[in-house]
């Protein structure tokens, strides 16, 4: 095992096992330009957002950069694609849809364009004339100019969907995030159905296929591609999927599902075969099961997998696994000798923009050294959005514990400096704080966050593991630590 004993796809022997990426990497798309594969995710309301992975095996993914280094609203279900010799990502936010592009997928990545179009979940596809479309969510669709960059045509409704059995479990019929290929003669259309969270049946992925861009389409007979067809399954909500070739001439399905009892981790990337029948669908192979190991994909080199969650702040810059909540304010923290200074705001972590990262395991440890400046607090908190989080800072004249609930001290004192500490072992949540040169010392009470998930407080986020700084002052960061328990 690799970065701080993370769970690892690779097994070394050949074979993998799913989750491809562990923790909230939902909706993925991904794109294959000769040998190297390229997927984003959804990032929500954090920023930098859009982080691109590489990978040349399909199974180890090694983070490349951001194409939104800058806040741009809560981004859902982007799609990206190559065309023309340039990368482009479209993706949803603000109540429209926006594109970025880059000749480099490393970029600089272009300002957000706003193409001024409602719907989510955009899915490019060109024709052979070279035409581009992107369809959208509730099977409309829309032509684009041939940069891509601006629309030419109304949005309309091309596909309707296939039609749930009413006797399924589901969230709601909600026909969105479509990805499109060609292949042979004809244009597949890959759509998501049933509610991307809510009953474990809930979430599926549909095909479809057309001998035009927009249709009209035929549903596959051997629908849903993917489904979660019981809760006593070990992937939940299985669904969002994107399908794509190797240069092997292999087939392999991207998709994201819950973990059963682990709704907190969000939306994690599996990756599912594909193979072709008779008659020219996709289907998963009967011997496919997504909780045991399966062969990798043939051909291709294996890239270092995943990112240390870990931070020394060696610097200059945060590391690629840093996210600020709601903003992107680089005026409002610097880092320098080892130290992440940042400035306090706001009266909690639901108002002062907390700086989170994605754990990857269903039990972890984090801790960090902690120093205020002035009336500020230094907290490490198990964030899901404003409206729910727990965690423990040092303030001017205690150690205390933060909640979405209320707040109370653990210790008072005087204290500049200490280290806190948050526990997660399987949704049993322990805090601890050390004052400067003396002891651990845990607090009571602990915590069961279970529930602390999207079917709870909704908008499909996870829970994450943060810094912040509130009140006045600053607050410096020091040695950050996650480890895998």
């Amino acid at each position: 095992m690799s970065f701080e004993d993370q769970r690892q796809p690779d097994l070394g022997d050949g074979t993998y096992v799913n989750p491809i990426l562990g923790g909230d990497f939902p909706d993925p798309s991904v794109v294959r330009v000769g040998e190297d594969y390229y997927m984003t995710n959804s990032s929500f309301n954090y920023a930098p957002g859009l982080l691109i992975w590489h990978s040349r095996d399909l199974v180890n993914w090694e983070p490349v950069a951001n194409a939104l280094p800058d806040h741009d609203g809560d981004v859902w279900a982007p799609d990206i694609c190559h065309h023309d010799g340039a990368f482009y990502i479209y993706y949803p936010t603000s109540a429209s849809n926006h594109v970025v592009t880059a000749t480099d997928i490393a970029g600089p990545w272009s300002k957000p364009v706003d193409l001024k179009l409602g719907e989510i979940d955009p899915g490019h596809v060109v024709a052979p004339d070279g035409t581009r479309y992107l369809h959208l969510s509730s099977g409309k669709a829309v032509e684009l100019t041939p940069d891509g960059l601006a629309v030419t045509s109304e949005m309309r409704k091309v596909y309707g969907g296939w039609p749930i059995p009413s006797n399924w479990s589901i969230e709601g019929f909600c026909l969105e995030g479509p990805k499109l290929f060609r292949r042979g003669g004809y244009y597949y259309l890959l759509s998501a159905q049933g509610g991307t969270a809510g009953p474990a049946t809930s979430h599926m992925v549909i095909a479809a296929r057309s001998t035009g861009p927009l249709g009209p389409w035929e549903n596959s007979p051997h629908n849903p591609v993917i489904h979660t067809g019981s809760r006593d399954e070990r992937w939940w909500s299985v669904g969002h999927g994107t399908i794509l070739d190797t240069p092997a001439g292999e087939w392999w399905m991207m998709v994201h599902a819950y973990e059963k009892g682990f709704h907190t981790l969000g939306r994690q990337t599996l990756l599912v075969p594909i193979e072709w029948t008779e008659d020219d669908w996709p289907v998963v192979p009967a011997d496919f099961d997504a909780t045991k190991p399966y062969r990798k994909p043939d051909g291709g080199s294996a890239l270092p997998h995943g990112m240390p969650l870990s931070d020394s702040f060696a610097g200059p810059e945060l590391g690629l696994q840093w996210r600020w909540w709601g903003e992107t304010d680089r005026s409002r923290h610097t880092i320098e000798n080892g130290t992440l200074k940042i400035a306090a705001t706001g009266t909690s972590p639901s108002d002062c923009g907390p700086l989170a990262c994605i754990p990857v395991d269903g039990a972890y440890e984090a801790e960090v050294d902690v120093e205020i400046e002035g009336d500020a607090d230094a907290g490490l908190c198990l964030f899901y959005n404003p409206a729910c989080y727990v965690g423990v800072a040092l303030s001017p004249a205690q150690f205390k514990v933060v909640r979405h609930t209320n707040d109370f001290s653990a210790r008072d004192g005087q204290f500049p400096r200490g280290s806190l500490k948050i526990r997660n072992e399987h949704h049993e949540l322990t805090l601890s704080f050390r004052p400067d040169g003396g002891d651990w010392e845990k607090t009571d009470p602990a915590y069961e966050v279970s529930g602390y998930n999207h079917n709870v407080f909704g908008a499909f986020l996870s829970l994450r593991v943060a810094i912040f700084a509130s009140g006045s002052g600053h607050a410096h960061f020091r040695n950050f630590r996650y480890r895998a328990l």
